[in-house]
């Protein structure tokens, strides 16, 4: 796979440095400073007047003026006082074939002004007022910090840059590391946040991710990276307050991607503190053993405050438990050891606990005394994690000796903390990243087609009250464009109802996010916003019964689950329904009765489809079917995320040889995180159709092709690979032309590929596709495919796809 676009920015191997017209400035002389610890190969120029201090930096080179550099550097950084302004920097840089700066620098230049000469110049600029930029691994740190990150595995992305500074500190004194961090400043570029997320979500070395949020710039793309990131590593957010967004909707939309949201930037230090040293949590409590009781009531109060389930030791585990302390201390739901005893005792506690099913995960709690041997507990401690699979959590209150000890349990993979509260928050970070987990593996689709809806019919009807002016629907007219959705609600007070209270069920518009379901309590005129339980469509079964039991978690009603089946879809379908109100609904055994129900209409033209959504729905309409030459029918389909087993089988059952073409290296199967990254796609900005089979009623993959986006604003990246029996079936023509009309459809103007250039049947059937081929200037050893998806070239492709043409 070609390297992200983003690359050059994040791990440049080239900079060159612009000094202002005072190269003494203090910001100048930080980044200088930075930049002398770098490691080869990178490379440093100075551009503009020299400082005093440059002698003292491994600059290889320097030039009064960019258009004396001889060769194009990776990044320009701006900093210190602008010689000139800004919008004549970016075409300068333009000029020496520089495509991404970091301007760590205020900029007097209007917002409009200056992203306006990005754009014109073809530049990718990260601030004004940047931060900067570190990469630890490669000693590469652009950045005004105080202090230079640890090397590590966790990624920081902040759109503050005081608060990416105070956390590196803070980690660096906690023992933690950094894969990446990245301090934005102004984001002029609407994609820049989606993109460095995309990034990040890639980046090998960043096995988690922090982050902070004043905006989400286009929150389509936003969510549709957060999810990628998230479906194979955790990622913590905290976002501002004016985001400009209801803080439940920013939690139920986090929710969807995996993420977790915190309100605290303390709660960004407790999820690092877990993050780095993550693992499981098993199904049971958490237990928590300490020295005192008084820190343990502590945890005790913030787990209560945060709904995290406290292990009560009952039965044989508390009769084992207390045979282990004897009169040294007692069991409960903080089972307390006398300050005497010996660092041994609380690990084998530890260890019997964890044996126990009802017991998910274990907090040591402790304060520094006279009595106890931080050596042994540490040597304990170590000894435990490598024979435990369950969660071990270490809080060790105080400073002085329990710093050092915290940091040498820190790096020996063990999640620590200093306080009692942010041990429970660390382990409800986790309880929430796994459940929101199985949020974002949900792939709901619109409904539209597998119901057999008539959706053109609908929009007929809205489209008739729009051309006469009308603008809002009430009962009889609604009922009419709900009854096409399959969603019947009748007129009247239905007696005897399933659920005793009446429900308002909603649709309306969030000026970030977009459509939004509603569920609370209450009739038209009382219902409770405050209790009102909210999710984005596309909806599915899982998350509409996630959505009911917020507000009745005992009910259970198939009429009011396929009411919401039904409202999703139409959200989904229908862009010119603004807002819906389904008021003093009662939810009967045979029959849903509405006492007030309308909806607000506007006219929505020259919108793609589901292009009104934030969360873009699973595209059935993509499912098709093929005869190959053979006779045999093919059903191709776009990925889900159930398709992880089937896929494995059928990279596993490749020929050696298909699988270094596919993969350009020996790879005997696919790996869980790369099986995850292939099936838990989103289909905004990537697609992956799967070819499958049936035998004898089981499903078996027997091809795949896919395309990327490149993010560099006009490219995707496309792959293919068939199983050795069924090439030379037109199946692998057929595939290819099904992905060229979804990737025109998402609005790419080009399609290219890297293919070996020894792979000569794959260079021969690209040719016969319409692509052209060209040397890769960076790698002899390949050529670039690439084909224009011109609105001509595609009407070809669906003449022969509607003619069944194989080639």
């Amino acid at each position: 796979m070609s390297e992200h676009a983003l690359r050059p920015l994040f791990a440049p191997q080239s900079v060159v440095v612009l000094t202002g017209v005072n190269p003494q400035h203090p910001a100048v002389t930080a980044i200088l400073q930075s930049l002398a610890v770098a490691a080869r190969p990178l490379t440093v120029t100075l551009a503009g007047p020299r400082p005093s201090m440059a002698t003292e930096t491994p600059l290889v080179t320097h030039v009064d003026h960019l258009s004396e550099l001889t060769d194009s550097p990776d990044l320009a950084i701006l900093v210190g006082d602008l010689a000139a302004p800004a919008p004549q920097l970016i075409e300068q840089c333009a000029s020496a074939g520089i495509k991404f700066v970091l301007m760590v620098a205020a900029c007097n230049t209007p917002e409009a002004e200056l992203a306006a000469a990005t754009k014109r110049y073809g530049v990718r600029m990260l601030g004004p007022n940047s931060f900067g930029i570190c990469r630890p691994s490669a000693r590469f740190f652009a950045w005004l910090g105080h202090t230079q990150p640890l090397t590590g595995r966790l990624a920081l992305m902040s759109q503050s840059g005081t608060i990416a500074s105070g956390l590196v500190d803070w980690a660096t004194w906690q023992g933690i590391g950094f894969s990446q961090v990245v301090a934005f400043g102004l984001s002029l570029d609407n994609s820049m946040p989606s993109q460095v997320l995309d990034y990040l979500a890639s980046d090998y070395n960043s096995q988690s991710l922090l982050m902070y949020l004043k905006s989400v710039g286009n929150p389509t793309r936003f969510l549709s990276s957060l999810r990628a990131a998230g479906r194979t590593k955790p990622v913590a957010v905290v976002a501002e307050h004016s985001l400009g967004t209801d803080e439940r909707i920013l939690d139920a939309a986090l929710n969807r991607t995996g993420a977790v949201r915190g309100k605290r930037l303390n709660d960004l230090i407790a999820a690092a503190s877990v993050m780095t040293n993550a693992r499981r949590v098993y199904d049971g409590s958490l237990l928590i053993i300490g020295n005192g009781a008084g820190p343990g009531e502590m945890a005790v109060e913030r787990a209560r405050e945060l709904n995290v389930p406290l292990l009560q030791p009952e039965g044989r585990l508390k009769q084992e438990l207390s045979d282990i302390i004897g009169e040294d201390g007692t069991v409960d739901r903080i089972t307390t050891v006398w300050a005497s005893s010996a660092a041994g005792r609380y690990v084998e506690l530890a260890d019997e606990a964890l044996r126990h099913k009802s017991c998910g995960a274990v907090l040591l709690m402790l304060s520094p005394t006279a009595l106890l041997d931080l050596g042994s507990l540490y040597d304990g401690i170590v000894s435990l994690q490598r024979k435990q699979k369950k969660l071990v959590m270490v809080c060790l209150i105080g400073g002085g000796n329990m710093v050092t000890v915290r940091k040498q349990i820190t790096a020996a993979g063990i999640p620590t903390f200093r306080t009692p509260e942010s041990a429970i928050e660390g382990f409800q970070f986790l309880v929430q990243f796994q459940r929101n987990q199985r949020l974002a593996k949900q792939s709901p689709e619109s409904g539209a087609v597998r119901l057999q809806i008539d959706v053109e019919n609908a929009r007929a009807i809205i489209q008739a009250h729009l051309d006469q002016g009308l603008s809002e629907l009430h009962f009889s007219g609604l009922t009419e464009i709900l009854e096409q959705f399959n969603i019947c609600v009748a007129p009247g007070v239905e007696k005897g109802s399933d659920i005793k209270t009446p429900l308002h069920v909603r649709m309306f518009r969030d000026p970030v996010f977009g459509p939004i379901i509603g569920l609370a309590f209450g009739g038209s005129e009382q219902w409770h916003r405050e209790s009102e339980a909210i999710a984005l469509p596309p909806l599915n079964t899982v998350l509409i019964k996630d959505l009911i039991q917020q507000i009745l978690p005992d009910a259970e009603s198939y009429l009011l689950e396929n009411l919401l089946l039904g409202l999703s879809t139409l959200v989904c379908e229908i862009p010119e329904l603004h807002s819906i109100d389904l008021a003093d609904l009662r939810v009967g055994q045979d029959s849903i009765h509405g006492g007030d129900i309308s909806a607000r209409l506007v006219a929505c033209p020259n919108l793609r489809r589901y292009e009104h959504l934030a969360i873009q729905p699973y595209p059935r309409h993509w499912v098709s079917e093929f005869r190959m030459r053979n006779g045999d029918l093919v059903a191709v389909r776009p990925v889900r995320p159930e398709d992880a087993p089937i896929m494995a089988d059928f990279v596993r059952g490749l020929s050696k040889e298909a699988r270094y073409y596919r993969f350009m290296a020996n790879i005997v199967e696919l790996t869980p995180r790369m099986l995850a990254r292939f099936t838990h796609i989103d289909y905004d900005r990537e697609m992956a159709l799967v070819a499958v089979v049936e035998d004898d009623g089981i499903a078996r993959e027997i091809g795949a092709a896919r395309y990327s986006d490149n993010f560099d604003g006009h490219s995707c990246e496309f792959s293919i690979v068939l199983a050795d029996e069924y090439q030379g079936q037109g199946l692998a023509a057929y595939l290819m032309r099904r992905l060229f009309c979804i990737a025109a459809d998402k609005g790419f103007p080009v399609m290219e590929g890297t293919v070996l250039a020894n792979n000569r049947h794959m260079i021969d059937f690209c040719r016969k596709l319409g692509f052209s081929i060209r040397r890769d200037a960076d790698d002899a050893g390949m050529v670039i495919a690439a084909v224009v998806l011109s609105p001509q070239f595609i009407e070809q492709v669906k003449v022969k796809l509607d003619a069944g043409a194989a080639m």
